[in-house]
């Protein structure tokens, strides 16, 4: 087909595009979802999802198995997807992009946006073959952003990746919450294997990286300050859904008691951070390796009280309770 344009849907966010948002964008333009979209971060247990690069450099937000975490997120939520992804500079690019870009316009032909990366995830929602284009949205500029059919997966960065939307099934509401806090605890407790722990921490591991580099100074300044707000939104996220879901479950009021202190903590952290000339100062790394010590402990916290409320679904997995 000659040219297809759905109608785009906004997604306005403060730090980058993230895999999440492309996906509400998605859901609440074909009305599969009308949650907000901490509540859809926190089904998918993408909020949880918590990695760092031991400098704090900027990649940090998007460094994480894709193929793997963006299955189990569309899974938990009864959606079946296809997707693939790589590198541009491999010698078989060339055949990959082609297959990509009939995948990506085949589902535009049946009314389906698409999640693909372009320096960050964005929303293919229509096409031109005549000009040999692709319309794309971020969820914040105005209009359409082209994007030439031989420039995907073509960006900044190397890698090239898409996800498409196929269909989906009913699931039981409780049950998909109660899966999101089980990833919760996985997500706090393991390491992606994906990632070289050398360079790279996850989940209680990261905090004490944050830590670690605060307190000696070892960490990219501009990188730093992005990473933090970008996990702030995600603290703040979390904080949302576990309080929407105390009316399922009282006691989770122990873990909203501790996610809303992690969640001042790092906003706090955020704003001081914003507020100094320099956060490589002596004085602003001690006052940030309190803050960050301090949302540790109070993270754990919160985790403790999910492994206390899921205590049968983790001893009936024997304690496996990852889904990848």
């Amino acid at each position: 087909m000659g040219n297809i344009q759905a109608e785009p849907i906004e997604s306005k966010r403060k730090y980058g595009h993230r895999y999440i948002d492309a996906l509400h964008q998605i859901l609440a333009g074909q009305g599969w979802m009308t949650c907000p979209k901490s509540m859809l971060a926190g089904m998918t247990a993408a909020s949880f999802r918590f990695t760092v690069d031991r400098r704090l450099t900027a990649e940090s937000t998007s460094a994480y198995n894709w193929m793997a975490e963006h299955f189990v997120s569309a899974d938990l939520l009864g959606l079946t997807t296809s997707q693939d992804a790589g590198f541009c500079f491999t010698s078989t690019f060339p055949i990959y992009r082609k297959q990509a870009l009939r995948d990506i316009r085949r589902s535009l032909d049946r009314g389906m946006p698409c999640i693909l990366w372009h320096d960050q995830f964005v929303v293919a929602t229509g096409y031109d073959d005549t000009s040999e284009i692709l319309f794309l949205s971020d969820g914040q500029t105005a209009g359409d952003i082209p994007l030439p059919f031989d420039q995907f997966g073509r960006g900044q960065s190397p890698y090239w990746y898409y996800q498409i939307l196929e269909d989906r099934i009913a699931l039981d509401e409780i049950e998909v919450y109660r899966e999101s806090l089980v990833q919760a605890i996985f997500k706090w407790e393991t390491h992606d294997l994906m990632l070289p722990e050398a360079d790279y921490a996850c989940g209680k591991a990261a905090h004490d990286a944050v830590i670690h580099a605060f307190r000696i100074g070892d960490y990219d300044p501009i990188g730093a300050s992005e990473v933090l707000a970008y996990y702030a939104d995600s603290k703040r996220d979390i904080l949302e859904y576990v309080t929407a879901l105390e009316r399922y479950w009282p006691e989770l009021h122990a873990a909203t008691t501790s996610y809303r202190t992690v969640a001042q903590l790092w906003d706090e952290a955020v704003r001081f951070i914003a507020t100094t000339e320099s956060n490589e100062d002596h004085s602003v790394r001690i006052v940030m390796t309190e803050l960050f010590q301090d949302a540790n402990v109070s993270e754990g916290k919160a985790v403790q009280s999910l492994k206390h409320l899921m205590r049968e679904t983790i001893h009936n997995r024997f304690d496996d309770i990852g889904l990848r």
